[in-house]
């Protein structure tokens, strides 16, 4: 989506393995974001974009939070070092540094360190159940889909906002919120990320 949208001039993805996808205006840099701090500064650099997230099924409670949390904060560390003014960041419905979930509990101390970062702006964006094409099969997220789609019709009024989003409207909302950057912090919700 950003590739296709002309205000985006050049685009720099820093990922740990290389897209299946290229564009002239995209550049892919492999890193290890374990020494994220280390990687070059690019100057010029608008916003930053950060999806990073892996499952405790496939990482463990450690290696999930290593990349859900730590990674995440190294990497709004490295922006603000290099003087990135706007950082959005995907997390999650629910997101709470004291939530039961671990997961959920992951994500809301996240967002907490972003907030300490005090980027001129922060945008977290928190959608529920992600629908989409995935690179590997998650049988559970399929599940989840499956029964979400059975109860949507019914998801109104404060439920409303449980209803799944797909990646691409999480995309799309992001994408709308930095066209038009405004100073301070802002969660957008999933009933939010809905109308994308």
């Amino acid at each position: 989506e950003l590739a296709a949208n002309d205000e985006f001039g050049k685009i720099y993805v820093f990922s740990r393995r290389s897209l299946n996808f290229s564009h002239p205006k995209l550049e892919n840099r492999i890193i290890n974001f374990e020494q994220i701090s280390q990687v070059e500064a690019i100057s010029g650099i608008d916003m930053c974009f950060c999806a990073l997230g892996t499952t405790q099924g496939k990482s463990g409670k450690n290696g999930l939070f290593k990349v859900d949390h730590d990674y995440v904060l190294e990497t709004a560390q490295w922006c603000k070092t290099n003087g990135v003014p706007t950082f959005a960041v995907v997390s999650s419905i629910m997101a709470n540094p004291q939530a039961n979930s671990f997961y959920l509990r992951t994500k809301g101390k996240m967002e907490q360190g972003l907030t300490h970062l005090q980027f001129p702006t922060l945008y977290i964006f928190r959608p529920s159940l992600l629908t989409g094409k995935r690179e590997e099969f998650r049988w559970i997220e399929k599940m989840g889909e499956f029964i979400y789609r059975l109860l949507q019709p019914i998801m109104v009024g404060k439920l409303r906002r449980m209803r799944s989003v797909s990646g691409l409207q999480v995309a799309l909302c992001m994408i709308d919120h930095a066209m038009n950057p405004q100073p301070g912090t802002f969660t957008i919700e999933s009933d939010k990320i809905q109308n994308y």
